[in-house]
């Protein structure tokens, strides 16, 4: 039989065998908690890491499909930027070279904007005016006939002659070419599909509060300039250039006499296309000396 001493070191080795698997239990216990919690953070990080995958994979798309069928645009307000004489001369067979002409310009320029990139981009030209009125003014300056609409042949074939080419009639109310080149140049001027924009409106000086928020950004703005090159766009920090080929750089101008209501002879871009069309260019002064 066991002694009264030999029982209580069994009682008290059995005592610390069940402390030691109740603290066992404990840990185990603790183990698993942290287990879990580990595993809802694995779960919780692989979820964020499926979207954001597959956010990755979805932005991937809209960027190749961004940089699918790239093209530059072509900004000209018809009003201020004429073509060459000889050109709206010859009528619709003019409208026609008139755009093979700015096709090829362009391109020329866009070689040494863009480099290789240049042969992927197509060209896009958006030409507005007030047809009725610059066909008043053209006519008296003898270069269309006297029709109410007699630049329009030169127009429609223009238009005609290549598939992102538009010269666009913006109608006789004021300001309704700068409108529409306003709203056209916010649409496409951070499109990344629009690799560049050839603004033709700088003989107005409406536009430089259009262009002031792209002041120095020449990787994607040039300025074309033509006859009449209001100062203030050297100021942009912009590359300029000339299309030479294309546009009138020259003051030309119209006889006196007759019904004109001027005394001296002024540049075409002056004249009274304003008058038919109550639309009075910006910088433009009041009195005609």
């Amino acid at each position: 039989m066991l002694g009264d001493a030999e029982i209580q070191a069994l009682d008290d080795d059995l005592g610390n065998v069940l402390r030691e698997n109740q603290q066992h239990h404990e840990n185990l216990q603790g183990l698993l908690q942290q287990f879990h919690l580990l595993l809802d953070n694995y779960n919780r990080l692989k979820s964020d890491y499926e979207e954001e995958k597959e956010a990755r994979e979805k932005y991937k798309k809209l960027a190749r499909g961004q940089e699918r069928n790239p093209f530059v645009l072509v900004l000209v307000d018809g009003d201020g930027y004429l073509f060459k004489d000889h050109l709206v001369k010859a009528g619709a067979e003019g409208g026609t070279k008139a755009a093979q002409l700015l096709n090829d310009s362009i391109k020329e320029l866009l070689n040494d904007q863009l480099g290789s990139q240049a042969d992927q981009c197509r060209v896009m030209v958006r030409i507005y005016s007030n047809i009725l009125g610059l066909s008043k003014t053209l006519a008296r300056a003898g270069l269309v006939g006297n029709e109410a609409r007699s630049l329009s042949p030169f127009a429609s074939s223009f238009t005609r002659s290549q598939d992102l080419f538009d010269y666009i009639d913006a109608g006789d109310k004021k300001e309704g070419a700068d409108y529409k080149i306003r709203e056209m140049f916010r649409l496409f001027a951070d499109n990344n599909q629009c690799k560049h924009i050839f603004f033709a409106g700088c003989h107005d000086a409406g536009y430089l509060s259009l262009l002031t928020p792209y002041r120095g950004k020449a990787d994607r703005i040039t300025l074309i300039k033509a006859a009449s090159f209001h100062p203030e766009y050297d100021k942009l920090g912009l590359p300029v250039r000339e299309i030479s080929a294309v546009f009138t750089s020259t003051s030309a101008s119209l006889p006196v006499g007759g019904n004109n209501i001027f005394t001296a002879t002024r540049p075409v871009w002056y004249l009274p296309i304003w008058q038919g069309v109550h639309k009075t260019p910006r910088n433009a002064k009041s009195t005609i000396h």
